[in-house]
């Protein structure tokens, strides 16, 4: 068996810079931040297409059949575009026929209160996944994300400094295989 595995890590939801829109890291105004958020938020749409066309490449050229898994900071959650582009769930394409290409997420089985890899503003944001193919999907057994010490990345004085290790928790899955 073969296994494609795609690691990703998406444009952050920070705004993209804009030159001569800021002074000393400090949005001139509101529309220049709004703007900025914008540019960041097509560029993940763009960077989730590109992976969607991969995906369907991998199908093309091995059936639907193949084992996929899609895995990394995808900054978005699940009801977002870009994260949907990569699934491309039949109630959003309209297309019973594209079931087979449907990627699913692997953090399904956690519960909603576990189901957070980002702490931010002193709430949960599921932004890290693995997405498998159903065929993969077939071998999975369950998914941890070790969120226990996740600090809030938004919080007061928090700096890289202090607080050197990632602002995201670890998503795992593990699959039994043949």
């Amino acid at each position: 068996l073969t296994l494609h595995l795609i690691n990703v890590h998406l444009k952050s939801k920070l705004a993209s810079n804009i030159p001569g829109r800021k002074i000393d890291d400090i949005w001139k105004t509101v529309s220049a931040w709004a703007e900025g958020s914008f540019i960041s938020s097509m560029k993940r749409v763009g960077q989730a297409l590109q992976a969607r066309l991969l995906i369907d490449e991998i199908f093309d050229t091995h059936g639907v059949d193949t084992l996929i898994a899609i895995a990394g900071d995808f900054n978005a959650q699940a009801d977002e575009v870009s994260f949907k582009a990569i699934c491309g769930p039949v109630e959003d394409t309209g297309n019973p026929a594209h079931a087979t290409r449907t990627m699913i997420p692997c953090e399904n089985n956690i519960p909603d209160s576990a189901r957070y890899s980002l702490f931010h503003l002193g709430k949960g944001q599921m932004l890290d996944h693995i997405i498998v193919s159903r065929s993969l999907l077939r071998y999975f057994s369950g998914a941890e994300i070790h969120n226990e010490a996740l600090p809030d990345e938004s919080g007061a004085f928090r700096s890289d400094v202090k607080f050197p290790e990632s602002d995201h928790s670890p998503v795992v899955a593990k699959f039994v295989m043949p």
